[in-house]
């Protein structure tokens, strides 16, 4: 029997986008591969554990203090004593001293390219074991062609040993028809009848603050569109706080609705609510919100640069992300060309479809079986 090992710390808590890749992979791969045996690894007790994840194996390593120390101290010692055939790492970093062969995935280069989006303490951390940890690993797995170039720059790995493997929405991610289901939502967030949705965790790279400042520019046309930002307050915006000084910096005082975290199931309504989803980040590996507003059927405002165009397609209107003119203008056309917004809700599911996680996860048992020599 096979046994694959997984980090499973990105599965604590509420769920980043690293944490939902983390579990909808473990749980496509067990549904293809039901006689493999699925360890998980973690430094604190996981609880309930989601549906398709129920027959993997909980390793009892605890150790809740540090994250850090339990990965470089406590996990290699689990792992040696357990003894998976391969153990995959879905969040980038791993022990620096391992036992067995290991796979992971690096969402992007950011962090070498453009470090100034993250926090210092990451940034150094990062910066000294990523390196040696996709150096030494049998296999390092990435979501775009545009990561997997950036990640062959910066890093100098070995062509053959990086491969791409597309990321995708949930398959019950779709346009809500229901009107009793959307006027819900719509009563339950006190959402207006007309706005745009931004959807992810609220950091530098997300661009909220040119976004903002666009919509304040239209706002001063006359044009007044309220922005409702779903997802967790991340670093440097100073929660709250930082957020309303963009507000205020940009008079939109009154149209910018926080909705913080929110159920998962409650977002292909939101996504069906929205005039418009607009996604200007400033660098992305792939952009997962971007694909779930696509599965939703949502008009779609994003980047041009990074793996927007890659992942998006022609189901999206691109920007440039750094002119908060252009976010302006495209935000102007898509709001008041109602033909060009269903264009690209048309197109968005068709484009979507191109990923799932069946797909992904059998690509990813492919990469295993290389590894093994299988």
């Amino acid at each position: 029997m096979t046994t694959i090992g997984f980090d499973a710390t990105p599965l604590l808590g509420q769920r980043s986008g690293v944490g939902h890749y983390t579990k909808r992979l473990i749980a496509a791969i067990m549904g293809l591969a039901p006689d493999w045996e699925v360890q998980l690894y973690t430094n604190r007790p996981l609880g309930e554990l989601d549906h398709g994840l129920r027959d993997a194996q909980e390793i009892d390593a605890y150790l809740p203090a540090s994250r850090w120390l339990w990965m470089q101290f406590v996990l290699p010692q689990a792992i040696a004593q357990r003894q998976p055939d391969l153990v995959h790492y879905t969040n980038a970093l791993a022990p620096v001293r391992h036992a067995r062969p290991y796979v992971v995935t690096i969402h992007d280069a950011s962090l070498f390219l453009y470090s100034h989006y993250h926090p210092r303490s990451r940034i150094a951390a990062m910066r000294l074991l990523l390196p040696t940890v996709a150096r030494r690993a049998a296999a390092v797995i990435v979501p775009t062609q545009v990561a997997r170039r950036d990640l062959l720059v910066t890093l100098h790995l070995p062509p053959e040993r990086v491969h791409v493997v597309y990321e995708a929405a949930p398959d019950w991610f779709e346009r809500v028809q229901e009107p009793a289901q959307l006027d819900e939502l719509r009563r339950r967030y006190a959402l207006p009848p007309e706005f745009v949705l931004c959807v992810g965790t609220l950091e530098p790279r997300k661009n909220l603050e040119r976004l903002i400042m666009a919509l304040g520019e239209l706002h001063r046309r006359g044009r007044r569109v309220p922005l409702v930002l779903v997802g967790p307050s991340g670093w440097h915006l100073g929660g709250r706080g930082g957020l309303s000084d963009m507000v205020n910096a940009a008079g939109m005082d009154g149209y910018v609705h926080y909705l913080g975290y929110v159920p998962t199931a409650d977002l292909p309504g939101l996504l069906s609510l929205a005039t418009v989803f607009a996604f200007p980040s400033l660098y992305e590996g792939f952009g997962l919100p971007a694909v779930e507003a696509m599965a939703c059927g949502a008009a779609i405002l994003t980047s041009r640069n990074t793996a927007m165009a890659e992942v998006c397609g022609d189901a999206a209107h691109l920007i440039d992300p750094t002119s908060v003119d252009d976010i302006a203008a495209g935000l102007e056309q898509l709001l008041d060309d109602p033909a060009l917004r269903h264009c690209l809700k048309r197109r968005g599911p068709q484009q979507a479809s191109l990923y799932s996680w069946e797909r992904a996860a059998a690509e990813t048992i492919a990469i295993y079986r290389q590894v093994l020599g299988q």
